[in-house]
């Protein structure tokens, strides 16, 4: 896993190494300075340029790019500063003294890279005047561009911008900084270059997940083995208006590794779906108009001997629905997975239901879902999930994952992030085959947070393989299913 910090908890890092650990500011600030001259260096190389500018605001994050100016200037290209500001914080001041190249009053555009140093990670709102101006230029330029720490006017907790520098390389420097990854930041950032130049931080910090992660949750098998050891996972969804759904977890809990799988369907899709997956173990589950109905004996049925129940997906939005789940969150002891029309059935019906839960509870909402879980706006959700997923999943002892570009997996303590996917999985049905995933991992053993992380990288990862064979605008939630085998066994290399 790789290390993600706050703003608060970088600056907090950057006091920790100077007032504690005694390292100079402008120590730290040459070796920021050298991390990104490097990768400008790479970036000139490759397209055999030798001209280079560096636009630099007046705080710490333009320290940096004048000191790397002056260290490819040192090399022997040909390169200038534009300032934006005639105000300079110390290290900033200092840095600039030592720059002997040239100092131009306006913007060049004949530069082969770019070095972006206006804002850092301490920046929110949306620049104004000469700021925006510089950006707009730098981004219409045509040159190659390398971000000191974080693109200019990049927010750097939510990843949200108005308008903001797009970069070919951000330098992240000592640590990732969380709006790198969030909303936005994945579609301005480029390639993101970790640069450690001895920031040294506290434990607190969130978690981006990687495949090596996750390699220990697939070993392999025993030769002595049977079904009974690899779980049982129940699908209880699906509706006459959504009856593909349950078909879709079905095949992503088969191909997940799960040892049983009953997918629980509503009595009027029973014909239709009998032989679509002749390895699942298909049930009637009691209905009424096409729209599953509480029936608590036909739940207790359902409930015994199941390691993870998956409910909500294509079910839609019903009082049955809220009921179901006001049972089995009261009598099931296994792990609940609520998904899509379960959670907004909690949310139409009543949330508090969650509190005092028997179950191990996963909530996997997308943000609409999730504003209207946690009552919040969803440009609230947009802005600060991470806080406001953390908050809710402490406040009802459950595991939340928040589904996006970057997914927020929590369980109210450890915050982990999802950056594996492709937008070819932004269609109707991903969401049922990562419930599907969640619920055969669950099924084994696998704690809610771990599950819910894995189950969030497997998708992302088989719709990436999909996305190559199909292109991402023609991949469907049955051709994601289709690639977990590969999936997995990328895991086990």
């Amino acid at each position: 896993m790789q290390k993600v910090l706050t703003c608060a908890q970088m600056r907090a890092a950057d006091e920790y190494t100077i007032r504690t650990l005694g390292v100079a500011s402008q120590e730290l600030m040459e070796r920021a300075g050298a991390a990104i001259a490097e990768e400008a260096e790479t970036l000139l190389s490759s397209c055999g340029g030798k001209k280079a500018l560096a636009v630099c605001g007046g705080g710490n994050n333009g320290g940096d790019g004048w000191c790397a100016a002056r260290l490819l200037l040192e090399k022997g290209y040909d390169v200038s500063v534009f300032s934006l500001s005639k105000e300079f914080s110390p290290d900033c001041a200092a840095q600039r003294e030592k720059f002997t190249g040239e100092q131009v009053q306006t913007f060049l555009s004949d530069a082969d890279v770019i070095i972006d140093a206006i804002f850092g990670t301490g920046f929110h709102g949306e620049p104004q005047g000469e700021f925006a101006e510089a950006i707009r230029k730098i981004n219409q330029s045509g040159a190659k561009v390398v971000s000191a720490d974080i693109p200019s006017g990049l927010n750097g907790d939510s990843g949200m911008c108005s308008l903001c520098v797009r970069a070919d390389v951000t330098v992240a420097v000592g640590e990732l900084k969380a709006g790198l990854l969030l909303a936005n930041g994945a579609d301005v950032c480029g390639k993101i270059v970790r640069k450690d130049i001895g920031i040294r931080t506290g434990e607190e910090a969130m978690w981006r997940t990687q495949a090596q992660d996750f390699a220990p949750l697939f070993p392999p098998r025993r030769k002595n083995s049977n079904k009974g050891n690899f779980g049982k996972a129940v699908i209880l969804a699906g509706s006459l208006r959504y009856s593909g759904a349950p078909l879709l977890s079905a095949a992503a809990a088969l191909r997940t590794g799960c040892g049983y799988t009953c997918l629980a369907l509503p009595e009027e899709l029973f014909s239709a779906c009998i032989g679509k997956f002749p390895e699942a173990i298909l049930t009637r589950a009691p209905s009424e108009k096409g729209s599953l109905r509480c029936d608590e004996p036909f739940l207790r049925s359902l409930m015994a001997g199941a390691d993870c129940i998956a409910v909500g997906m294509g079910c839609g939005v019903s009082d049955g629905v809220y009921d179901i789940l006001c049972f089995l969150l009261r009598e099931y002891r296994g792990v609940l997975l609520i998904d899509a029309d379960g959670i907004n059935s909690l949310a139409a019906y009543g949330v508090q239901v969650l509190e005092n839960a028997a179950c191990k509870v996963i909530l996997t909402p997308h943000p609409k879902e999730f504003s209207r879980l946690s009552d919040c706006d969803f440009s609230e959700v947009l802005e600060n999930g991470v806080s406001l997923a953390q908050a809710f999943a402490k406040e009802y002892g459950c595991t939340v994952l928040l589904k996006g570009n970057t997914s927020v997996i929590t369980d109210g303590k450890e915050i982990l992030l999802n950056t594996e996917g492709t937008p070819a999985l932004a269609k109707g049905g991903s969401g049922d085959v990562l419930s599907g995933i969640i619920a055969a991992i669950a099924a084994r053993g696998v704690s809610p947070l771990q599950a819910a992380a894995c189950g969030a990288f497997l998708l992302g990862r088989a719709g990436e393989y999909a996305a190559r064979e199909k292109g991402e605008y023609s991949v469907i939630g049955s051709d994601v299913a289709e690639k977990l085998p590969q999936a997995i066994l990328s895991l086990q290399v």
